[in-house]
């Protein structure tokens, strides 16, 4: 034990409906999915048109922990694959759309448990904001991603490295101007996660509906005030675990200069279990992003509340997570980047059961050199500790990796 301390159907015709929004709706960091990465993000950041670049490469590398110890068994291998990405931006006075894809296929030399030899990682992200006039204006931020590996700040799949899984977020919101100060926020999102094989899909195939209404007041040109209800619905594919929660929360949004934006959402959720009693949880959110110059970006989030992921066999999951990433270009050639996840969560037993905590940190670093104009090289690390009451969760992984890529 180790802590580190304070329907399938259904399921894909979402799924369709989402990427179709994303498209119609043409609507960040493409390493990253929605989970927390979506608080504080409104539509797209994209501040130039990028014509359509496509980048195709290899990579191979080492992993310690292929399977993240699974059933107590430890097994490392080399790996190699394929990669490919594209990109496209579009901008204008009133449009900002960002368009983001990137897909990893990797052979395991020893194989990875309970997953196949074969493996896959893709993530098709798409961001948009669009200003009809001065008084109303829409965002949309999707994603969809066909991934294996566990990501503690998406916060949707197992924390082990056990089956490949089917990801999708669609966050629509509409903006109005009620008066110079007094602005209205309406939105819709929809969220879900199907796995591939049929033991997590048993436990973990979900569809999350989220309705919000957030009312904002510009207390001054760089301090905006808010209050906000939501009602969210999660039906799971064969888990009793069906629930509706309201969410009571207010705020604040603190912009500095032109360099740094602050959010903040707190308050309390009320869920209502279909199987078990109803209950109150406190409600965190929060971001931060800081441009320290035109070539460093650091951006923090964290989030504390009841989460719908690994919830079987107990009565709910509290969660306390947080992270930061940061990117800096050395020069026009050498960039760098570097990120740490940090995860708290207390498992709640049912009837005579114990209750089970856990928690675990994921870090990452990545050098990329432009070898030649439409060339890159790449070197990345990463590196994941696990811990939990339950002893076959623990685990330890070190993953380095080599690649190259052409863009055109």
């Amino acid at each position: 034990m180790r802590i580190l301390s304070p329907f399938f159907l259904h399921a894909r015709l979402v799924t369709l409906i989402a990427g179709a929004l994303a498209l119609a709706f043409l609507t960040g960091n493409s390493a990253k999915a929605q989970g927390l990465l979506g608080i504080g993000h409104e539509g797209s950041r994209v501040t130039e048109s990028v014509p359509l670049k496509v980048g195709v490469g290899a990579w191979a590398g080492y992993d310690s922990n292929a399977t993240t110890s699974l059933n107590g068994k430890s097994e490392e291998t080399a790996f190699y694959g394929g990669r490919a990405s594209l990109r496209y931006a579009y901008v204008t006075s009133q449009t900002r759309f960002d368009l983001r894809f990137n897909f990893a296929g990797l052979y395991q030399e020893a194989g990875g448990g309970s997953l196949d030899d074969m493996i896959y990682n893709s993530r098709l992200r798409a961001d948009l904001g669009h200003r009809f006039n001065d008084r109303v204006s829409m965002v949309n931020n999707a994603l969809v991603a066909w991934e294996v590996e566990p990501d503690f700040m998406l916060a949707a799949s197992s924390a082990l490295r056990d089956d490949q899984y089917f990801y999708f977020y669609d966050r629509a919101a509409l903006w109005l101007s009620l008066t110079n100060r007094l602005t209205s926020v309406s939105s819709y999102a929809i969220e879900g996660v199907n796995f591939e094989s049929n033991r997590l899909a048993a436990t973990e195939d979900r569809v999350t509906h989220t309705f919000g209404q957030q009312m904002r007041f510009a207390w001054s040109s760089q301090t905006s005030l808010k209050a906000e209800y939501r009602y969210s619905k999660t039906n799971y594919d064969k888990a009793d675990l069906d629930s509706n929660s309201h969410y009571l929360l207010a705020g604040v949004d603190q912009q500095f200069g032109d360099t740094a934006l602050l959010t903040f959402l707190g308050g309390a959720e009320h869920r209502d279990y279909d199987a078990f009693n109803a209950l109150w949880k406190p409600y965190a959110e929060a971001s931060l992003l800081y441009r320290l110059s035109d070539a460093t970006t650091l951006r923090w989030l964290a989030r504390a509340g009841m989460e719908n992921t690994e919830v079987a066999g107990y009565e709910n999951r509290y969660s306390i997570r947080t992270g930061v990433t940061a990117s800096h270009s050395v020069s026009d050639r050498l960039g760098v980047s570097a990120g740490v996840a940090y995860v708290y969560s207390d498992l709640e037993g049912v009837g005579s059961e114990r209750d089970v905590n856990e928690s675990g940190v994921q870090a990452n670093a990545e050098v990329t050199y432009a070898l030649l104009p439409n060339l890159d090289l790449g070197v990345g690390y990463q590196y994941t500790s696990y811990g939990s009451d339950d002893d076959d969760r623990d685990y330890d992984r070190h993953r380095v990796s080599v690649a190259a890529t052409t863009t055109f």
